[in-house]
């Protein structure tokens, strides 16, 4: 059987257990003193956490108690270092009896009271700042989402404006536009949560329309959608026409659109200079510095591995989530269906009396039922909606074939293994469905405009499709053969578009279908909401293409460093670090001059341009198409190419 889901306007359940005695503790200490965190309310509701003041500063403390045992061991272990390194240092090196033990927080047999003191000391302070900064992050994680809904709200507006200009010009009234909005999240994002609020504050607490936006208007996060709802309450109050109104607005973010992606694409220039300076031509700079001192006899390993394993990994995940940060497009993705499919399997008990059913699960229908979805996930058209399905055979055969070359190949080997085999189907399957899609999207602007055209000449949809199936549409031809055919074998025009928006799974579809269907449930009149559709997938369309058109200039700027960061280090290798084992130091002037260990910098530089290249390509995918996935393909060239040029030209093996 099929259940619909429910579409209600309660925001989602905060299920964080607390005790009782705790949220009442704090309900009276909120009651005494509600000025002091009025700051803390106001985030709270504008995060949109179903979730009280009072009961949120009991779970700030509770959780924090929780683990405090954790906090003990912590502070334990770290102020026993730090004790017995402040013991060796004052006052001389301890006895070997004590030397040898652990110093405990109350154990004053063995030792000075100054060394206690400090010991005490540093154990109370580490456990009370690790008790607070728990206590911080917890305080903080509203915030966090007050920034990411932000953005989330920022880049979905202007999509769910054209939605509702639409909708006004197809005739829906003005609540329903509100109520679908809402109900439509996987469409509408963010966007559709806040117009959730509306609804609750209409159809539960019966508030009217323009209290319910105002409150909006007052606790959104989103200053932008502030001003947008403001704006809507002074034509609402006023009379004015929404069609107007919202053609207006469509027109302005456009405008600030083009604002911010010319505004991007600078920072984007300067952030790619950066990342050559920094993360590529700096560590290679320090690594050379510091082989330098190690003739000199200064000792570098630890310096140099810092470098290596923690700055070059670690800058790389900061920059990229810098740049992930920056990018407010949205990532293409399947579209979640509005219809939730549950099926019960039940059994009717002949010899039971009883008039009910019985849930039978066995252990082979529960292998039957795995099997089956797993086949179903593997198939060609699963894998290419979901590549993420290819993990489930591409893991366990990394895994074996890491077993099988264990004893007979290198470990970077065997690592750059592991990732080809389990990356390269899903870079594979990913690429495709982007080349699919992209070229499936390119042709939808052209689609609507010829469906809107003969509908305005007076063809009805039906037939507007019937005459567009015969048109050349490219990947999108086969597509509307099958809208038409759904709709001639008995399906609504509604229906047959939210199957395709399904089949597809593109988010540019799902925005255009959006607009449409809920122009079709309306009104017949759609003329208006197809020309609009068409407008808004025209203008993603060409943004995404100057995007990437300017953005390809990062990619290649990407490239070009890792190629100089490879030369470098091979002309290094063969020129400068393969004669340290010919050199012969005469015996009185060892004190002054060492020769470092050729195989150390030679593993140190194998590893920090395999690390290189992984990072630079990560980065190369989210520059140049704004995509991290996208960025695995690179990632693998780049390390594929260092395991053979390390390993067949540098004659390091494999």
């Amino acid at each position: 059987m099929r259940l619909r889901q429910d579409k209600s306007y309660t925001l989602e359940k905060f299920g964080v257990w607390v005790p009782k005695s705790f949220v009442r503790f704090f309900r009276e200490r909120y009651l005494r003193k509600e000025e002091k965190y009025r700051d803390l309310e106001k985030t709270i509701v504008s995060s949109r956490i179903p979730v009280s003041v009072p009961r949120y500063l009991a779970i700030s403390y509770f959780y924090p108690l929780i683990l405090s045992p954790l906090f003990l061991l912590i502070s334990y272990f770290v102020s026993s270092k730090i004790a017995f390194y402040y013991a060796s240092y004052k006052g001389g090196i301890l006895p070997p009896e004590i030397s040898s033990r652990k110093l405990l927080p109350f154990d004053f047999s063995f030792t000075r009271p100054d060394v206690m003191t400090v010991h005490f000391s540093l154990f109370l302070l580490i456990l009370v700042s690790l008790f607070f900064l728990c206590r911080w992050f917890i305080l903080l994680y509203p915030k966090m989402i007050v920034s990411q809904r932000r953005a989330k709200i920022d880049a979905s507006l202007p999509h769910v404006v054209n939605i509702m200009l639409g909708m006004v010009k197809g005739g829906t009234p003005f609540l329903e536009i509100l109520k679908t909005i809402a109900e439509e999240r996987p469409i509408t994002g963010e966007v559709g949560k806040e117009f959730a609020v509306i609804m609750r504050e209409v159809t539960i607490f019966h508030r009217d329309l323009i209290s319910a936006m105002r409150h909006v208007a007052l606790t959104t996060p989103s200053k932008k959608l502030s001003e947008f709802l403001e704006d809507l309450i002074g034509v609402v109050e006023g009379g004015g026409k929404l069609t107007e109104f919202f053609e207006y607005k469509s027109a302005h973010y456009i405008e600030e659109r083009e604002r911010y992606h010319e505004v991007f694409l600078n920072s984007l220039e300067v952030m790619a200079e950066v990342y050559v300076a920094i993360f590529v031509v700096a560590p290679l700079f320090t690594l050379i510095v510091f082989i330098v001192l190690g003739m000199m006899g200064e000792e570098i390993k630890a310096i140099s591995n810092a470098i290596v394993y923690g700055f070059i990994p670690i800058g790389g995940l900061m920059f990229i989530w810098l740049i992930k940060s920056m990018l407010k497009t949205e990532t293409p993705a399947w579209v979640m269906q509005k219809r939730i499919p549950i099926f019960l399997k039940v059994k009717v008990d002949e010899n039971e009396r009883k008039s009910e059913f019985t849930f039978k699960r066995d252990l082979a229908s529960m292998i039957h039922g795995f099997y089956t979805s797993l086949r179903k996930r593997l198939r060609f058209s699963s894998l290419l909606r979901k590549p993420e399905y290819s993990l489930i055979v591409t893991i366990p055969a990394s895994l074996i074939a890491a077993l099988i070359m264990y004893r007979n190949f290198r470990i970077e080997t065997i690592f750059v293994t592991i990732f080809v085999i389990t990356c390269f189907p899903y870079a594979l399957l990913y690429e495709y469905r982007s080349y699919i899609l992209r070229k499936l999207e390119n042709h939808l602007p052209d689609f609507l405009k010829q469906l809107g055209s003969l509908n305005e000449s007076g063809l009805t949809l039906v037939a507007a499709l019937r005459v567009i199936s015969s048109a050349q549409l490219g990947a999108l031809s086969k597509e509307v053969m099958n809208i038409r055919k759904d709709v001639e074998w008995g399906k609504l025009i509604s229906e047959a578009f939210e199957r395709f928006e399904e089949r597809v799974g593109s988010s540019i579809v799902s925005k255009v279908v959006s607009i449409l269907v809920k122009a079709l449930q309306a009104t017949d009149n759609v003329k208006s909401a197809i020309f609009t559709a068409a407008s808004d997938a025209e203008m993603y369309l060409d943004f995404r293409k100057r995007v990437a058109n300017e953005m390809f200039v990062y990619t290649v700027i990407v490239y070009v460093t890792f190629a100089v960061f490879l030369f470098t280090i091979v002309v290094l290798d063969k020129n400068f670090i393969a004669v340290f084992g010919n050199i012969t130091i005469p015996s009185s002037y060892i004190s002054f001059f060492t020769i470092p260990s050729p195989d150390f910098i030679t593993r140190l530089f194998y590893h920090a341009t395999l690390l290189n290249g992984f990072f630079s390509g990560l980065v190369a995918g989210i520059m140049g198409s704004g995509s991290l996935k996208s960025g695995i393909k690179h990632s693998l060239m780049m390390v594929v190419t260092t395991l053979f040029v390390f390993g067949y030209y540098l004659g390091l093996g494999y």
